[in-house]
């Protein structure tokens, strides 16, 4: 008895031995660096299905193409500065990669972490997705604004997420609402650039519809900040300090 019980067990190790190995998380997504230099941008890499890339926040490393090779990484772009631009292959080592987190190094020299960008399960990849790219290496811009901001005649919390490519005008956004109660909505939709609003015609307005267009926020673009307006584009009387602040 005791030797079938000891055959029996020793059949269950090696069945658990030899358990197929879980999937590896895909490299392809949106992936932003965690502890960026520049503590005033919001940076990391595009990765497609089909091998091309992209920057997210980094105008003079430019992204063009991936591929995997074992525990590699290779990133090809162009280097931009000093009025010259440079053709280059960069080989990485991917220390670690899971569904929401990537860590890449080189020759053990310095390591970067990167969190998968979630702006929302239900609509990241649509939201990214819709975006109208002039070209593959455009630079990909996210800006970040937290704040209060009136809804339903409370004082909500705010936060703004804008995501566009440089030198485009439209965008998309998620906005999320926190209610005093504590209770939190999510939208996400498209922002349009506006020139002019109804005491400035040179003022930038930052326009947010959902894409249920159930809802539209407008906002007078500043350096730092955005400031509510209404629905004619005027002031909606609270402070510009109460405005939303750009997140550094």
């Amino acid at each position: 008895m005791k030797k079938r019980a000891f055959v029996a067990g020793s059949l269950l190790l090696l069945a658990a031995c030899t358990e197929a190995p879980r999937k590896e998380a895909p490299l392809e997504g949106y992936w932003i660096e965690v502890m960026p230099v520049n503590q005033s941008v919001t940076q990391g890499i595009r990765l497609d299905a089909d091998g091309c890339a992209a920057s997210i926040g980094m105008h003079t490393l430019r992204y063009s193409a991936w591929e995997r090779r074992g525990e590699r990484l290779l990133l090809t772009g162009e280097s931009i500065g000093n009025g010259q631009t440079i053709r280059f292959t960069d080989t990485l080592d991917i220390v670690r990669l899971s569904p929401d987190s990537l860590t890449l190094g080189k020759y053990g020299m310095y390591r970067i972490a990167y969190a998968r960008a979630n702006y929302g399960k239900e609509a990241a990849c649509a939201l990214l997705d819709s975006l109208r790219q002039p070209s593959r290496t455009s630079v990909l811009e996210v800006r970040n604004y937290a704040g209060p901001l009136a809804a339903a005649g409370e004082a909500a919390t705010c936060e703004v997420t804008i995501l566009q490519y440089e030198h485009c005008g439209d965008g998309v956004f998620r906005l999320s609402v926190l209610s005093p109660a504590g209770l939190r909505k999510v939208h996400f939709g498209r922002m349009y650039t506006l020139r002019g609003d109804a005491t400035d015609p040179n003022a930038t307005v930052c326009q947010l519809r959902d894409f249920a267009d159930s809802a539209i926020w407008n906002f007078r673009l500043r350096a730092d900040r955005l400031e509510p307006l209404d629905e004619a584009l005027a002031d909606t009387g609270s402070h510009p300090a109460d405005g939303l602040l750009l997140q550094r």
